[in-house]
């Protein structure tokens, strides 16, 4: 038996002694496992109590009296009790738990910055520990309220949110007055900010400092020593390093993203697989501000979306408009025609809060058959879900293929733009999600048939316009914003993929 055959025996009372056996040790190994034990016990449950809930009354008895009412609803009572167990048993896996993040500062902006540690980029929270930036600018800002601008060839170690060290290299730090008391070491000397702008200098073991406004405490050999605007300590050659042209720098560096990526577009659209290709950008024609372009290249107006309620917000960069998806309302309605063989859904995504148990991509109106659903679970991951109800089948069972990437919006990568992709071949079955450009999740569903058809209908970005009658999930709205949404009647492949975020991320 496969696991979902083996939860219907454990929640019908059906299981034997070899077969219970078999699935705890399944729901012990794997959380994704556990996940779809509790969502058929949660199912079972409320199809248990669905004419209740239905007509909002309790029907009348037409029969004679039988044993007490409240024994009927003992299989619900049952796995409810059921759930509470299995929350229980594996607590690590509740999905309610509260987030928790070792930061101390965060990584604000960078100018073509290479970090010794390959992974990081504007939005990274940083716990404790050193960074090593090779080439170009970063900004951290530290939870503290202080800024500290360092270049290329530095060495920082990050040690609280009220401290710092500089081991080698220039920086430049501002301290606001909440943040008065920021300490900054560095060799031979630890600094003690009053509420200020300095520069520090490290080179060959040897520190010099200068004061551009305010007050710092040089701690040294000697006694604390105060120095004030224009005042230095210690010596170097190499200047201390200038913020009046960073803030133009950076500037001019986002124009120059945005110029290569809307040039890259230019030739994106043109791609013969692409069904839709939405970049939330007006023609110049437009004579309102609800349509949502289609860019595919030749045109298909008849693809168009239409935004209601979403607000139309910076995207990627400044200039760059994108959709902000708030409230229950909040979509971009389309209806797309076709059928199709397989699929790419990729967009880029700010997720702000994931606060509902299903957080909307892409969803098509009710859950028909061969109707795509792509999604945000409650616990961060990426979740895409096809129908196939045979006709005579009870819509109680289960028919539609659910798979799941791990866990990928947190704590620290919430409020910021993301890369999402997902993948999906009629004739194979599998199903491949990406985050950032890189491979998360790869599934077959175990009722997979190949060959059936593939098809999109009314649906919407973003929200669930008419969800399937009495669904207990009926509001999904995402709470965050959409930048550029491509649809394609092909599977991309994983350099594709890649190639569709270095194209289109933001630094």
């Amino acid at each position: 038996m496969n696991l979902e055959s083996l939860i219907h025996a454990q929640l019908d009372g059906e299981i034997t002694r070899e077969q219970h056996a078999r699935l705890d040790a399944l729901l012990r190994e794997d959380w994704q496992a556990r996940r779809l034990y509790l969502e058929l016990a949660d199912l079972q449950a409320r199809l248990l109590q669905q004419p209740q809930i239905g007509t909002g009354r309790l029907p009348q008895d037409e029969k004679p009296p039988g044993p007490p009412r409240w024994k009927k609803f003992l299989p619900a009572l049952a796995a409810a009790a059921v759930i509470t167990v299995a929350f229980i048993m594996w607590p690590r896996e509740s999905t309610h738990a509260e987030a928790t993040s070792s930061g101390v500062a965060m990584l604000s902006q960078m100018l073509d910055a290479e970090f010794a540690q390959t992974t990081l980029r504007s939005g990274d929270t940083l716990a404790p520990g050193t960074i090593k930036l090779m080439k170009g600018l970063a900004q951290i800002e530290f939870f503290s309220g202080a800024t500290a601008l360092i270049e290329g060839g530095a060495e920082i170690e990050v040690i609280s949110a009220w401290e710092a060290r500089c081991v080698s290299g220039r920086v430049r730090v501002h301290v606001p007055p909440a943040a008065k008391g920021f300490l900054m070491h560095a060799p031979g000397m630890k600094l003690e900010d009053l509420g200020t702008e300095f520069a520090l200098n490290v080179r060959g073991g040897a520190s010099a400092v200068h004061v551009f406004e305010g007050e710092v405490i040089a701690h040294t050999a000697q006694p604390p020593a105060s120095l004030k605007e224009g005042m230095t300590l210690g010596q170097t050659d190499a200047g201390f390093l200038p913020i009046g042209d960073v803030h133009d720098l950076v500037r001019q560096r986002q124009e120059r993203r945005h110029a290569e990526w809307q040039q890259w577009s230019l030739e994106a659209r043109k791609d013969p697989r692409l069904i839709a290709y939405y970049t939330f950008k007006h023609w110049p024609d437009d004579r309102w501000d609800r349509l949502v372009n289609n860019f595919t290249e030749p045109r298909r107006p008849n693809r168009a979306g239409g935004a209601v309620g979403a607000r139309w917000t910076q995207g990627r960069w400044p200039g760059k408009e994108a959709l902000e998806f708030k409230r229950p309302g909040d979509r971009v309605r389309l209806n797309l025609d076709g059928t199709y063989d397989a699929l790419t859904l990729a967009c880029w995504v700010k997720v702000d809060s994931v606060d509902k148990k299903y957080n909307s991509l892409l969803l098509t109106d009710g859950y028909d058959n061969g109707e795509p659903h792509w999604q945000i679970y409650e616990d961060g991951s990426l979740m895409f879900s096809i129908m196939y109800r045979p006709p005579d089948a009870s819509k109680s069972a289960k028919h539609n293929q659910m798979c799941f990437s791990k866990p990928v919006f947190t704590a620290d990568s919430l409020g910021r733009w993301h890369h999402l992709a997902v993948a999906y071949d009629n004739q194979s079955g599998s199903v491949i999600q990406y985050f950032d450009g890189e491979e998360v999740s790869r599934e077959i569903s175990s009722l997979h048939q190949p060959g059936r058809p593939i098809t999109f209908g009314p649906c919407e970005i973003g929200n669930w316009g008419l969800p399937t009658d009495g669904h207990p999930f009926p509001i999904r709205n995402l709470n965050g914003a959409i930048d550029e949404f491509a649809i394609y009647g092909a599977v991309l492949g994983a350099d594709e993929v890649r190639t569709l975020y270095k194209n289109g991320r933001p630094e």
